[in-house]
């Protein structure tokens, strides 16, 4: 499949699936960041013990229908990880996942990556409903989804988090 990349309309921010040309700057990111990264029991950083592995998931993922995208900013470096993970038993169904380096926080690219992945996945791949999973802590990520139109659900999944939602406009 070839590689899919999106670019916001400012240019601030683009995402492009993952090639192994990626690998080395985004295990340094992790590396880097593995404190962080596992503050709201994130197992990131413990499913990446070493560069092989990370490349090893490019090569191999575990789920070959998710689609993993490095956030970049203007400037070309990467910032972070976001992903969009179909339902096995409703594919117009997906989650979205993330995260940046600690380094990265504040300059809004969550908040905009959450946007192109959102409209990407309801305009070009034909997801009818997103939701994201959050730590009920994990506040600057509550607000990322809200503030893309993403709604409190009431449910919870197995793990306590909180599961937001956003329907695709009709």
């Amino acid at each position: 499949m070839p590689p899919i990349e999106i670019i916001s309309p400012d240019g601030e921010i683009s995402l492009r699936t993952y090639s192994l040309v990626d690998a080395e700057e985004a295990f340094a990111l992790i590396d880097r960041n593995r404190d962080y990264l596992s503050q709201y029991g994130e197992d990131t950083a413990k499913k990446y013990p070493d560069l092989e592995s990370f490349q090893e998931s490019i090569r191999h993922p575990q789920n070959p229908a998710r689609l993993r995208f490095a956030i970049r900013n203007k400037a070309g470096t990467l910032v972070g990880t976001i992903n969009l993970t179909p339902d096995k038993d409703v594919p117009q169904k997906g989650e979205i996942g993330y995260y940046l380096g600690a380094e990265f926080q504040g300059h809004g690219y969550v908040n905009r990556a959450i946007g192109l992945l959102t409209n990407y996945a309801f305009q070009s791949l034909g997801y009818t409903s997103l939701f994201g999973s959050v730590a009920p802590e994990n506040i600057r990520s509550i607000r990322a989804l809200i503030g893309n139109g993403y709604s409190m659900s009431t449910a919870r999944n197995h793990k306590g988090r909180l599961i937001l939602t956003k329907e695709k406009p009709s």
